[in-house]
C-alpha cells in the first residue's frame, strides 16, 4: 500500500490524501479478492487522484480536468463528433465521475485502479458520444416536427399570425429554416422550445456560465427567426424587410383584438 500511496503523492505533489484514507479506500475498492496480484497491477497514482478528487478536493479536481476529462476532444475527433456533440459529452462526463445520483454513485467512487484512469474516462466518453451521435442521426426530422409544432403565439406571435394567413408558405420557410441552423442552435432551440430547460439546466449541460448560456438562448430564437423571414421573402417573392413590415401590421392589429377581448380598450 505504501508504494502506490507513494507514487500517488509523486504524481501528484499539490493534491493531498492522507495515508490511512488512501489505505482504507484501497481496501474498499479492491474488496476482498485484492491479492498481492491484484494489488501489485494496481494503478496507484491514477488511484490517489480519484480518491481526493471523490473527496471533493478542488485541486485534483483541477488536475482530472487537465490531464484526463481533456481527452473528450481526442474522443471526439476519432468519432468525427461535432464540437457541440463534443461539449455535451464532456459535460456528461463530469457529472458521472463526480456527482452522486439516484441509484448510482459518482464513477469515482468507484474506480479501484485495476486499470489507468486514462483509459477508464476514454470508455466513458467513447460510450456516451456514441450514443449522443446515434440520437443526433435519428432525431432531426422528429425534433423539427416538434419545433414546428411547439412554436404557437406563446413563443412567437408574429410568426403564429402569419402562419395562418400563409400557412403552407410558412409551413415550409420554418422547417427549411431550421434544417439550416447549425447543430448547437438546433439543440438550443430543442432544449428550451420542446424540454422546456431552464438557462440552468443549458448551462450545465455545455459547461459554461449560465449568463453565457441565455445569450446563447436568445440568439438561437433571434437566429430561427431571421432564417424564418428569409425563407419567407424567398417564397413570396418579397424583400426581407417587406416581410417585417407585414409583422409589425399584422402583429398591431392582434395588439388591438387582444384589448378589446381583455376589455381594456
Amino acid at each position: 500500500m505504501d508504494t502506490h500511496w507513494d507514487a500517488g503523492r509523486a504524481a501528484w505533489p499539490t493534491v493531498t490524501v492522507a495515508r490511512d484514507r488512501y489505505g482504507a479506500e484501497l481496501a474498499r475498492r479492491l474488496g476482498p479478492d485484492a491479492t498481492e496480484d491484484v494489488l501489485a497491477k494496481c494503478c496507484g497514482a491514477d488511484l490517489y487522484l480519484a480518491i481526493a478528487c471523490a473527496d471533493g478536493d478542488t485541486v485534483a479536481i483541477e488536475c482530472l480536468d487537465r490531464e484526463f476529462i481533456a481527452d473528450v476532444q481526442h474522443v471526439a475527433r476519432k468519432l468525427r463528433a461535432t464540437p457541440d456533440q463534443a461539449a455535451e459529452a464532456r459535460s456528461q462526463l463530469s457529472r458521472v465521475l463526480l456527482v452522486d445520483e439516484p441509484g448510482r454513485v459518482a464513477g469515482l467512487r468507484d474506480y479501484a485502479g485495476r486499470g489507468n484512469l486514462r483509459g477508464y474516462i476514454r470508455v466513458i466518453v467513447t460510450r456516451d458520444l456514441i450514443k449522443t451521435i446515434q440520437r443526433g442521426r435519428r432525431a432531426p426530422l422528429l425534433v423539427s416536427d416538434e419545433i414546428l409544432a411547439r412554436l404557437g403565439t406563446q413563443h412567437d406571435p408574429e410568426i403564429s399570425v402569419l402562419r395562418a394567413q400563409y400557412h403552407g408558405a410558412v409551413h415550409e420557410a420554418m422547417r427549411d429554416a431550421i434544417t439550416k441552423l447549425d447543430d448547437r442552435t438546433r439543440a438550443l432551440l430543442r432544449y428550451q422550445i420542446v424540454d422546456a430547460w431552464t438557462v440552468d439546466q443549458v448551462a450545465d449541460v455545455y459547461g459554461v456560465h449560465r449568463a453565457t448560456a441565455a445569450r446563447w438562448m436568445v440568439a438561437a430564437r433571434a437566429t430561427l427567426a431571421e432564417g424564418i423571414r428569409a425563407e419567407l421573402a424567398a417564397r413570396l417573392s418579397i424583400e426581407p424587410d417587406e416581410v417585417a413590415s407585414i409583422i409589425r401590421l399584422v402583429q398591431s392589429r392582434v395588439d388591438v383584438s387582444l384589448d378589446r377581448l381583455l376589455g381594456t380598450g
